[in-house]
């Protein structure tokens, strides 16, 4: 036998069962009533696309009133700002498309598609709650990207950097900075589309990004670069045409270079590597007594210049090299050899400004200029103090083709030299201090003369 409890629940399913069939049976009734009698379907009350209220209408009607509504809302020009600049942008011009039949086959859909309940539920739902349909639309890809391609190119303004301008008296002035700017495109086209369907405020404000410039004007004033504070000049012959492209090319790798207090300069780092690929041509060089072919000639007049203005405008040699011989386009003392892979030229910004490093080239002369801050009535001189003297030893060499007795001389040489070099400052005309720079010796190059010789007898 079955118990109370067992009966009790039999029955619940039951009538639980019965209420299931009956509400099914309703929204069947329900929607077979609702479209009774009507050549065609209409769209059940309370469904919206936007602000358009379909309710009510057949699909023709519902058709007719969003093809209206895209026509005098959707397809009208929106306006794009920054700032006190606006664009227009022409909906038309983008390949826009609004995909009307589908949204109505959506709005005709709502109450009749989905589970007997789901339909149950939206008849008994709220007459104030309302179903929208949202506007399903598309554009041309190409199209746009082409709208948006142009309209960054009009909206981009490049940052542009302070710049460090030489006047004619040495002194320095600086070019302001300007800020550039960039639209950023990364959701334009949802923005566009949320704004398309409102009949009101069709105005889009656009993200248009500032691009900050890498030195600012404040940034270069108060670097404290005001004037040349140290220079000096060689001179080369301009028609050794390769090496006046080695040094152009040295000097240009070097100039407009700052360097912040504390901050070492390393010749070799900022040149870089001299050679073929990177543009360097044969030109002269010297080889124990020999000036002979080599990538690269002329280098090393580049950094003499640079390492004499250096001496000048007081800053701190962290290393130098003297040549084995001393060149002729600077004093002996007062030159700095380089060799990219273990001889390098490096100084030390030890002031309290930036220093800034610039290279003049003119028809046979190099000048190095590095400006920065000396105080008032500050003067820097060096004195290079020859100690010893070594003279040229001289190689004979027999050319028969000479007269007996005859002489001519390949190469006068070079004297040899023991070098002292001193940097003094003086303040107000009064000596401060007296710096020992360096104490270089210079072999000798030795004198070249071809000799006549008598012949034999024999011969």
């Amino acid at each position: 036998m079955m118990s109370v409890t067992s009966r009790n629940l039999h029955m619940n399913l039951v009538l639980l069962l019965i209420c299931f069939v009956v509400m099914a049976t309703q929204a069947c009734m329900i929607d077979s009533i609702a479209d009774a009698g009507a050549a065609e379907p209409v769209i059940f009350q309370r469904v919206f696309v936007e602000d358009v209220e379909l309710s009510d209408m057949t699909r023709s009607e519902a058709e007719e009133a969003l093809y209206q509504y895209v026509d005098k809302v959707v397809l009208q020009p929106l306006v794009l700002t920054s700032g006190d600049e606006a664009w227009q942008l022409d909906p038309n011009d983008i390949g826009l498309h609004v995909f009307v039949p589908e949204i109505v086959e959506r709005a005709l859909a709502v109450g009749r598609a989905g589970s007997w309940l789901d339909r149950l539920r939206f008849r008994r739902a709220s007459p104030d709650k309302v179903v929208s349909i949202p506007l399903t639309m598309s554009v041309d890809e190409d199209l746009f990207k082409d709208f948006v391609f142009d309209l960054m190119a009009e909206i981009h303004i490049p940052a542009e950097d302070a710049v460090f301008i030489i006047n004619e008296d040495d002194t320095v002035t600086v070019k302001p900075s300007r800020i550039g700017r960039h639209l950023d495109p990364r959701d334009l086209g949802n923005r566009i589309r949320e704004t398309l369907p409102r009949r009101y405020d069709r105005t889009l404000v656009l993200n248009v990004q500032p691009i900050m410039p890498s030195l600012t004007t404040s940034q270069a004033n108060a670097m404290g670069i005001k004037e040349c504070i140290g220079k000096f000049s060689t001179s080369f012959d301009p028609g050794n045409t390769s090496r006046v492209h080695n040094i152009r090319e040295a000097a240009n790798a070097i100039d407009g270079t700052i360097l912040g207090p504390g901050e070492t300069f390393s010749f070799n780092k900022t040149v870089g590597p001299r050679s073929a690929e990177t543009g360097y041509l044969d030109a002269p060089v010297m080889v124990e007594d020999d000036l002979v072919p080599g990538i690269g000639g002329g280098i090393c007049q580049v950094s003499s210049t640079l390492y004499n203005a250096v001496l000048l405008a007081n800053l701190r040699v962290v290393a130098r090299v003297n040549h084995s011989m001393a060149p002729a386009y600077v004093p002996a003392g007062r030159d700095a050899t380089v060799a990219y892979d273990y001889i390098d030229f490096r100084f030390r910004n030890d002031g309290s400004s930036h220093v800034l490093i610039k290279f003049f080239l003119n028809k046979n002369t190099i000048t190095s200029k590095v400006y920065g801050y000396m105080p008032s009535g500050q003067k820097i001189s060096i004195i290079t103090s020859i100690e010893e003297r070594i003279p040229p030893g001289v190689i004979k060499k027999e050319d028969a083709s000479l007269a007996p007795g005859d002489e001519v001389v390949e190469d006068s040489g070079a004297w040899g030299y023991v070098v002292t070099v001193y940097r003094v400052v003086e303040q107000d005309g009064t000596e401060q201090s007296r710096e020992l720079i360096s104490k270089d010796r210079y072999r000798p190059r030795s004198k070249r003369v071809r000799v006549g010789i008598a012949l034999s007898e024999s011969t």
